[in-house]
């Protein structure tokens, strides 16, 4: 309970799958919890940049056309992690699913289509295209993460949803 007041359950419940194989003993250490509570917070961030720079712009139905070279890039790598999550998480190698959203959400999504879209927005040609782009990767990203982090993401869809009625626990799985 000290652990969950200091880093919080979100965090603890990540780390905890995210370092577990199965059939080894738990690799459980403060620093991997105080990883997770970082990534906790990565997200908060990552949203954030995303909310202020997408204001108006309506959650897109269906998969955004990408026009750039980064575009293509982010949602082929999107495809490929919803559908390793997915398998990840059928096999019941929950950590290979975490980590594979992790490294995703973190490395590839937030180091490089963010800093790529700073650009992008600037541009009136691109603006629109990549702010649905935005929003359609920070959805899924959540969607894939919400079994292993239920709180954050929840707080998170409903920022972003626009039906105030809809859980994020009963959306669809995203496919590709």
């Amino acid at each position: 309970l000290g652990v969950i007041d200091t880093y919080g359950t979100d965090a603890l419940r990540f780390a905890l799958i995210f370092s577990t194989a199965a059939g080894n003993d738990i690799p459980l250490s403060e620093e991997k919890i105080r990883g997770m509570k970082h990534f906790a917070n990565k997200l908060w961030n990552i949203s954030r940049f995303i909310l202020m720079n997408t204001d108006g712009i309506l959650l897109p139905a269906e998969k955004p056309t990408p026009l750039t070279d980064a575009d293509h890039q982010i949602l082929n790598e999107l495809n490929a992690t919803l559908t390793n999550t997915t398998n990840n998480l059928n096999g019941m190698t929950l950590h290979e699913a975490a980590q594979n959203i992790y490294q995703f959400a973190w490395h590839t999504f937030a180091d490089i289509y963010i800093e790529a879209s700073k650009t992008q927005l600037q541009d009136e040609a691109q603006k629109e295209n990549t702010q649905k782009i935005l929003l359609w990767c920070l959805s899924n990203i959540i969607k894939i993460l919400h079994p292993f982090m239920p709180y954050i993401t929840e707080t998170l869809w409903d920022h972003l949803k626009t039906d105030r009625s809809s859980l994020l626990m009963t959306e669809s799985w995203p496919t590709n």
